[in-house]
């Protein structure tokens, strides 16, 4: 049976994740109804709230492994190779996410919920404003991400419940925390893969460079199509 005291620091790590969500979401609700630029006002808050999000898991994981909390990550070997891999997994996990989110968009519907970098994306207001939603996609995200569920909360039920039992309570957790039907699928297979991958040898050095390119691609092909849209609609005008 696992040590109570060694899953401590994850447990409250969480509950301090949720009690960060109630202040960010109170955060939103306090933004008045009536305000003329209500909506413009909304998706910069829910915008700078995901920033928040990814910083959070970034100084947390950060601090989780400094203070030995959890295992310290080490090198995958050999290291070329890996990193040379992670280019491929990158576009697989992507494409993967694509296909898995179109997938569940099918079987449970169009969310009325989208996410601000990714509106913002969608529908750039200014150049500045497309870098910084990009930004957050392509490397604040996926490090957050990497750092927190590979780097500490895999790497830590590994050495406490066993390689398969991990790699299932990541899943699970990362599912939780992202509680959208339309796109549990795309997490659901993101998870496994990456999983797999830090604990076939890759560790989570390998899978935040797997992630870091999915994010890319999927920020900069998002842009890419945005712009391309709007030349399209400027020149029919």
């Amino acid at each position: 049976m696992p040590e109570t005291s060694t899953t401590l620091p994850l447990a409250w790590s969480l509950g301090v994740y949720f009690v960060l969500q109630l202040l960010l979401n109170l955060r939103l609700r306090g933004i008045a109804q009536d305000l003329p630029d209500r909506r413009d006002r909304l998706l910069r808050v829910a915008f700078s709230n995901g920033v928040v999000n990814s910083l959070f898991f970034i100084l947390l994981s950060t601090w989780l492994i400094l203070s030995g909390s959890v295992p310290r990550p080490v090198l995958p070997q050999p290291l070329w190779a890996w990193l040379l891999g992670s280019l491929p997994a990158g576009l697989l996990l992507w494409a993967l996410h694509i296909r898995m989110l179109g997938i569940g968009r099918r079987l449970f519907g169009r969310s009325n919920f989208v996410q601000p970098a990714e509106f913002l994306l969608r529908n750039p207001a200014d150049l500045a404003q497309l870098n910084r939603a990009a930004l957050q996609v392509s490397l604040l995200e996926p490090m957050g991400r990497e750092l927190f569920f590979r780097a500490c909360f895999l790497a830590l039920m590994v050495t406490v419940y066993g390689p398969l039992p991990a790699v299932l309570a990541t899943a699970i957790v990362e599912l939780l925390l992202r509680l959208n039907p339309s796109w549990a699928l795309s997490v659901l297979i993101g998870s496994l893969l990456l999983s797999a991958i830090s604990i076939s040898g890759g560790g989570p050095l390998t899978t935040l460079c797997v992630a870091l390119v999915a994010g890319f691609l999927q920020a900069y092909v998002t842009a890419y199509q945005s712009l391309r849209s709007t030349e399209r609609t400027g020149q029919a005008d």
